[in-house]
């Protein structure tokens, strides 16, 4: 909860004036803790997920994961899955380990 925040306004969500009001107070907590730039540059790289999403290891956290699950997460289609995956490899010191460059989608024609 944000400071000065108050809870009435944010209220009903999915709204664009009670939603612009939270994203406001949070995106001001966010820039006292980072920089403008920084946080561009994290808003660029896919999303890290704190637990698994799907299969037979949904909803552990990437920690309790072993070596084997985490490769073959690294390889899914899905970019938040694999960057997870390949950050948690990362952080046990797996050099064989690199976060790919997720390439654009082309177009179609």
């Amino acid at each position: 909860m944000p400071e000065g925040l108050v809870h009435a306004m944010g209220l009903p969500a999915h709204r664009a004036m009670p939603d612009a009001y939270v994203t406001a107070h949070h995106l001001r907590d966010m820039l006292n803790e980072s920089t403008f730039e920084q946080l561009v540059k994290w808003s660029s790289e896919p999303g890290l997920l704190p637990r698994v999403p799907s299969g037979p290891e949904r909803g552990k956290s990437w920690d309790r994961l072993d070596i084997a699950a985490l490769r073959a997460f690294a390889c899914d289609r899905d970019a938040d899955v694999r960057f997870s995956a390949e950050t948690e490899l990362r952080c046990r010191g797996d050099a064989d380990m690199k976060v790919a460059d997720e390439a654009e989608q082309g177009t179609l024609f």
